[in-house]
C-alpha cells in the first residue's frame, strides 16, 4: 500500500522552521560560499538558496565527517529546477559539481522576473516546527500547508509535507536511499519573509534529498 503524504508515522517528528533572523550558528539565505556550476541553459551561475552551518548539534542526523556546510541549491530562474538533479558535494560542502538532470524543458524566465545572482544574504535562523505544521492527520496537513509559505520558506528536517511521497530516492552511486532534508518554497504572503528580495519561484516546492555517503544531494519539486 502506497503510504499517505500525512499520517501516525510522522508523530513526533518535528523538525525545524527557517526563517529570517539571527541564530548562534552560521545559517543563512543566499550569498555565495560555494562553487556553484554554470547552469547549462539560462547561461548564469546557480542559486545557492541556502546554507546550512553544520556545526549546530540539532543537524546531527545529517552530519558526515566531509562536511562542515550544507547549501541547498538549485537555478531558479529556468525550467532546469523542474526536474530532477543530482549534485556531487565536496571540499566541505565548498565546491558542488552535476551529476545528472532531467529537465527536458527550454523555458527561461524574463529578464525582468529573474532572481538575482547570487542571492542577497541574510541571516536565517531555526526555529523548532509547532504541531500544527507536523502532517499527522489530513487536519494538520492542511494546516501545515496554509502556513508553509505564509509564516516561513523552509522546512528542514521532521516530517516532509509531500503532495505524494516520491519514489524514486536512491542515490545513484551506492544505490541506498536517500534522506530528506529540507524543502523550499515562495513567499506567498505580504510578510516579506525575506525581506532582501521578492522570493517567488511560481506554483512549486523544491525537495532536497542527501546521501551523507556518497554525499549526494537530490532536488526534485512537487506542484502546490
Amino acid at each position: 500500500m502506497t503510504k499517505k503524504p500525512y499520517g501516525e508515522h510522522w508523530k513526533g517528528i518535528k523538525g525545524y522552521r527557517g526563517m529570517e533572523g539571527n541564530d548562534i550558528y552560521n545559517h543563512y539565505f543566499g550569498g555565495q560560499v560555494c562553487d556553484l556550476p554554470v547552469c547549462t541553459l539560462c547561461g548564469e551561475k546557480m542559486h545557492q538558496i541556502f546554507c546550512f552551518d553544520l556545526k549546530d548539534e540539532r543537524l546531527s542526523e545529517i552530519k558526515a565527517k566531509e562536511l562542515t556546510i550544507l547549501p541547498l541549491v538549485s537555478c531558479l530562474n529556468c525550467a532546469m529546477v523542474w526536474g530532477p538533479q543530482y549534485f556531487q558535494l565536496s571540499n566541505r560542502g565548498k565546491s558542488i559539481q552535476v551529476i545528472s538532470q532531467e529537465n527536458t524543458e527550454d523555458w527561461i524566465q524574463d529578464e525582468e522576473d529573474r532572481l538575482p545572482v547570487p542571492l542577497p544574504r541574510i541571516n536565517v535562523k531555526l526555529v523548532e516546527m509547532r504541531v500544527e505544521g507536523i502532517p499527522t492527520n489530513e487536519d494538520k496537513y492542511d494546516t501545515a500547508f496554509d502556513l508553509f509559505g505564509s509564516e516561513y520558506l523552509c522546512r528542514f528536517l521532521g516530517a516532509p509535507l509531500y503532495d505524494e511521497v516520491p519514489e524514486d530516492l536512491e542515490c545513484p552511486i551506492c544505490n541506498q536511499e536517500m534522506k530528506y532534508i529540507a524543502t523550499i518554497t515562495q513567499d506567498l504572503g505580504e510578510r516579506e519573509l525575506i525581506s532582501v528580495v521578492d522570493f517567488q519561484l511560481g506554483e512549486m516546492n523544491i525537495f532536497y534529498h542527501l546521501c551523507k555517503v556518497c554525499l549526494v544531494l537530490k532536488t526534485q519539486i512537487q506542484g502546490t
